[in-house]
Formats: C-alpha cells, structure tokens, sequence
C-alpha cells in the first residue's frame, strides 16, 4: 500500500486522540462506555457490524500459525508471525508446550487438511474457557455426541468430531490442546493485552474509518447477500487472506488483520472487501470450472484469486478510492513489489489471474447483488 494513498483516505475522518483506552477483548469498541453514560447520551441502539478484539480467536490462530507452513500466494497469517511471536518467547527463555510439541503437531496438520477446519470453531463461541471445554469434552466422550449430558454440549462435541473422526486425530486434538492452554497461560493472554492497549489508537482508527464513511457504502452488498449484521474482528496473526465464519449468534464474523499504524486503517476494509464477497466466488467457480479441473486443483487456484479480485470489483464499485491501495496491498500480500499506480493494475490482474469465464460471471453476479435483483 502506498502511504501516499492511505494518508489521503485517513483524512476524510476524524481521529479521536491516542489516550482512549483499549476496549474490552472480544467486546465492540463502540459499546465499552459504561451504561449510564451510554443511556445518558442515547447511544443504547444496537450497532450492526462493530468493530472488536477477541482474544481467544486470536490465540487459536495464533496456535494454528505456529505450527503451520503458510504457501499460499495470499498468506493467511501475517507474515513473519510467527517469527516474531518466536523472538519475543526465545527473549523471556519461555519455552511452552505448544513450541515443544510443534514438530509433531505440524506433521499431523499437513497430512490431514480436515485439521484447518477447526479454526472456525473459534468464531462460534464466545471465549476461551467455553472453546477448551467443548474440546475436553469431546476428548472425555471419545468423540461420541450420544455420551454428553445434554445438548449444548452434544453439539460442541458434535462439531470437533465432523473434524476430528478417527482416534490418531483425537491424540492429535489432546497434544494441540495441551499446547494452546500452555500457550495461553504463560504468554499469550498478557502478550495479546498488552499489544491490545498499545493499539488503542489504532482501534479508533479503525471503528471511526469504519462507522463515519464506509459501513454505509458496503451495506447495500451486506444487505441483498444475508450479511445485514455481523462482527469485523481484529486479529494479530492473521493476514490478508482473512476468514470469515458464523458467529454463536449465527451472524457473520470477519476475521482481518489488526493494523500495527493508524495510516494502515484501510487495511482492514481491504481484508472485509475480500472476505466477504467470498460467497458469491465459490458458486461462480463452482458453475464454471469441469469435474476434471475441480479434481486437479484448479477450481481451489481460482477461488483463491478470485476472492481478490471480487473484492476489486466490488471496490471499484462501492468506493473506487479505495481500488488502487486495495490493488498494492494484495500484490504486497502476495510477495510482490507494489509498482507505481499506471501499471500496477495490469500486475494485479496478471498476479491474480482468471479465466474469462469466471471474470465475467463474478461481475454479472455483483451487478445483480448491487442491483437488489
């Protein structure tokens, strides 16, 4: 992303000072006023899409990144994560389970890419305590939803065991476990607060960028794709490849990057571009590509470019200012250099590439979704 750029779209919003405080963790920034001030002033309406911090979705991911080789030509954590999660334990002589067990762990995570679902489970419960206690349970129950007590845990079990089917995949689940509550206890919970609260400013960034100018321009999109409501998640490791799952509400969740500066606000609405157009992608591929490409990988490869390139499109619909900075930011994602603005358009579409077919079916599909058809 071009500073030049990003400072631009930072000034049509104002910027609350540095000194506000870091909202609560998994709480939305705009509702950590107390509620007397809150009906004071009348601000008790519900407000749809908030921005938030969750700790135990990040420490998850965070888990997931440690153990994970990340290929991708969009990586889906940060890069260099975690390198520098690494630097930061090797400087306190901390060694946890999860860096004792990551040989192992990472052997079994890429001989089974059922594992890599369970990084949604995060997104469907509210903290970390309900998370290890739906895992345990499962692991108590040998994976049988039949032997829980009721049907709340029923079901928790019932969604580790779509993932986790045989016994060696269970052994797997009971060292991660192990490893993430280590993790937890003995870095991750003050690491992820501290960096929270020297953020704070980035936060209001974020939510003012977000509420004052662009929820507006995208919720057209939101509205005719079932997205009304949802939550936008500020993550530490992930990257631009985003996730995107159901909430314990059932409302959509959006897990972006947390922008280290406040002029890479931006970065985020980038990232929600991508995320949330990622519906309309699956179907167009799906319609257009043969058995025989879906069997050889080539329909996933188009999905992944897609994504980018249906957050472009809707961009340049929605907001065109944000088109170019969103073009550098996934080239730069990507491992590419971000060349200057008259050809980064052509480098993004060769980066990103897409059969003809695929192009023009994702543009007719956002033009029937923005038409409300």
């Amino acid at each position: 992303m071009t500073r030049s750029r990003t400072t631009f779209l930072l000034t049509t919003f104002t910027l609350v000072g540095g000194c506000a405080s870091a909202p609560p963790v998994g709480m939305p920034v705009t509702s950590s006023a107390p509620a007397d001030i809150a009906a004071a002033t009348g601000a008790t309406q519900e407000i749809r899409w908030p921005i938030k911090t969750a700790e135990h979705i990040d420490l998850w991911l965070h888990a997931f990144a440690v153990i994970s080789t990340d290929t991708a030509t969009v990586p889906l954590y940060r890069r260099g994560y975690r390198d520098s999660a690494t630097v930061i334990k090797n400087r306190a002589n901390l060694l946890t389970a999860l860096d004792a067990n990551r040989g192992v762990l990472a052997t079994g995570l890429a001989s089974s890419s059922r594992y890599l679902q369970a990084q949604f489970l995060a997104l469907e419960v509210g903290n970390w305590d309900v998370l290890r206690a739906g895992a345990e349970r499962f692991l108590q129950y040998d994976g049988d939803p039949r032997r829980a007590p009721d049907r709340e845990t029923g079901a928790r079990v019932a969604q580790f065991s779509a993932i986790f089917t045989s016994a060696p995949d269970r052994e797997w689940l009971r060292v991660f476990l192990a490893g993430v509550s280590d993790e937890q206890l003995r870095y991750f919970a003050d690491e992820h607060s501290r960096v929270v609260r020297t953020r704070a400013a980035v936060i209001t960034a974020v939510d003012s960028l977000w509420q004052r100018t662009y929820r507006a321009k995208f919720e057209r999109f939101l509205s005719n794709t079932g997205q009304r409501a949802g939550d936008i998640v500020l993550s530490l490791p992930i990257g631009g490849e985003g996730r995107a799952g159901v909430g314990r509400d059932r409302q959509t969740v959006v897990v972006v990057p947390f922008p280290e500066r406040v002029v890479d606000a931006p970065e985020v609405l980038f990232v929600f571009a991508h995320e949330i157009t990622g519906s309309l992608v699956g179907t167009v591929v799906a319609d257009n590509t043969t058995p025989a490409e879906q069997r050889a990988g080539a329909a996933d490869r188009y999905v992944s470019s897609g994504q980018v390139r249906a957050g472009a499109m809707l961009l340049e619909r929605i907001a065109p200012e944000l088109l170019d900075p969103y073009m550098a930011f996934y080239l730069v994602q990507s491992g590419q250099r971000a060349t200057a603005a008259p050809s980064r358009s052509t480098d993004f579409t060769k980066r990103f590439g897409l059969p003809d077919t695929i192009r023009s079916a994702l543009q007719r599909q956002l033009d029937i979704v923005l038409g409300g058809i």
